[in-house]
Formats: C-alpha cells, structure tokens, sequence
C-alpha cells in the first residue's frame, strides 16, 4: 500500500517543535492496509470500512460514508484521521471539467490536474460537501501548499470556524471567544490506476499547538 504518513512539510512547525520539547511525545502505532500505510496515536480508535454499501463506488468515488475508506480519532478531544479515495476525473468533472476534456488526458501528476492552489481548493470543497451540517466552510491555507518533486503528492492545511453559541461560557471554560478546526492533508497520485488517495488530520486549533499537533503531523 501507498505510506501516507510522511513528514508535513507545510504549516508552523516551528509551534510544534516547541510544543515537543515541552511536552511529552504522543505514544504512536502503525496502521497498515492493503492500500496504505500510516501512523497515528495509539490511543485513537481505528475504524476501516469494507461493507459494500460504506466503500466509495469505483466510478463516483461515492459511498454511505463518502469517499471515506478510514476513520480514526479521539471522540472526546475532536480529533481525527480520516483516508479518503476517488477517482481523478470525477475529482474534474465535479470542478465544471468537460468528461471528453480529460478522456484520454494524462492526470498523472498534480501539475496535469491543475495549480496546486486549485486543487487543494476542490479537495477542500468535496471534503466540506461530504460532511453535511459541519458548520462554516474550510478555508485552504495558501503558504501550506507543497507539492513533491516528483509531483504526485500535493499537502496543505485548513482551518475553519466553529460557530459558538455562547463566547462568553466558552472564554470561562477555554480561555477564548472564537474555535477554529484545523486540518493537515496529503493526496497523492501515486497508485496510478485513475484514483487519488488523501489523508485528512484534524484537531482543534489549541491542540494543534500541544503535541497532538507533532502527532497528527506524523500521521
């Protein structure tokens, strides 16, 4: 399978590298499948899907859960793992690609499919649209957007705003007014049989700056 968990190459390492060396390190396991490989907190719960009904349908990338094929996470601190997979086209065609546009077309690397901004965007869009009811848009952090040299993997991160019904308890409890969901992603091309391949790893933002963050960005 495609090794998912690979150094995070963009966001503010510099939070995370401090937040390691104050912190201690979250104790981490190895999840392997026949499609990936990844590392994440072993105290979350690990779900892999493969009912009929709950895996993304080859042609549409589609399923009960989405396009998600993985699950995992911490419940009680809101933060998960989640592996996603479809096919490229549909990726396209969802963006207003004309299907002949890209019949034949070589969508090997991320440079073929479009700029790395775009792409990131459309990612960001078909993971907001199979989470109904989330709440605020994801917004794509524009300086996080890496691609790798061989240009099959594409990274970046989100953040969105958690609507808060009562600042005021929130600023009593946690010490601030507003919450924001940040996300870490890793697509890749590297399967090379039509699909795309991506891991999401999110958390709220002030763990982000503990070291679950140095956790999920090994995940």
């Amino acid at each position: 399978g495609i090794v998912l968990s690979l150094p995070f190459v963009g966001g503010q390492p510099a939070v995370a590298e401090t937040a390691a060396a104050t912190d201690a390190p979250v104790e981490m396991k190895l999840f392997t499948d026949e499609l990936f490989t990844l590392t994440l907190p072993k105290r979350f719960f690990a779900l892999r899907r493969r009912a009929k009904g709950d895996l993304p349908d080859e042609k549409t990338g589609q399923g009960r859960r989405g396009s998600t094929l993985f699950n995992a996470g911490d419940l009680a601190k809101a933060e998960v793992i989640a592996v996603e997979r479809f096919p490229v086209k549909v990726l396209l065609e969802e963006a207003g690609v004309s299907p002949d546009a890209i019949k034949d077309a070589d969508l090997s690397t991320i440079q073929k499919l479009g700029s790395a901004e775009t792409i990131a965007e459309l990612l960001a869009l078909r993971r907001d649209k199979d989470k109904p009811g989330s709440g605020n848009r994801s917004i794509v952090q524009k300086d996080s957007v890496k691609i790798s040299e061989d240009g099959k993997m594409l990274q970046f991160a989100l953040r969105s705003q958690i609507d808060v019904q009562k600042p005021d308890e929130l600023f009593k409890e946690m010490g601030v007014y507003e919450l924001y969901r940040d996300s870490l992603c890793k697509a890749t091309l590297e399967s090379e049989d039509g699909n795309m391949l991506a891991v999401f790893a999110s958390a709220l933002e002030q763990d982000f700056e503990g070291p679950d963050g140095v956790a999920l960005r090994q995940s």
